[in-house]
């Protein structure tokens, strides 16, 4: 538990094995991908913290944990681009799973998928981030703490 801080990401997201479209996005995957991803990048449990509780990214080491969480759980691909199952169920987990939600969440994925993104893959999740929580307020819902 020592590089163990408060948990792992918002985007969420565990990972001894990457989870597929199937695979249910919870608190402790979330946070086992967060601690790989800060070893890997070091960020900081501060950015740890921010990243469960859905504050926004300020450092770049932050935003590289996002990128790292993302790939982990199969949100963004290897080339930087958001793959829209699973994206769309990592709005479902964080958004209470809502079911009268479904097509509020296949809209939010779809606009934000279709963002112009920086190649610094870092700064691509961070723009995805900031895309999701705008339009999940847009359409009314919440996000869990993680």
């Amino acid at each position: 538990m020592s590089r163990f801080t408060s948990l792992s990401l918002i985007l969420l997201l565990g990972v001894s094995a990457i989870c597929s479209v199937q695979c249910e996005l919870t608190k402790e995957h979330a946070a086992e991908a967060a601690h790989e991803c800060q070893a890997e990048t070091g960020a900081s449990d501060d950015d740890v913290s921010q990243l469960m509780k859905h504050e926004m990214a300020e450092s770049h080491e932050a935003k590289c944990l996002r990128a790292c969480v993302m790939k982990k759980i199969g949100i963004m691909d290897d080339s930087g681009k958001l793959d829209k199952d699973q994206a769309i169920a990592m709005v479902k987990a964080m958004s209470h799973d809502d079911a009268e939600k479904e097509a509020a969440r296949i809209d939010i994925v779809e606009k934000c998928e279709a963002i112009e993104t920086p190649e610094d893959h870092c700064e691509a999740a961070s723009a995805y981030e900031a895309c999701i929580h705008e339009h999940i307020h847009e359409h009314g819902l919440s996000l869990e703490e993680h």
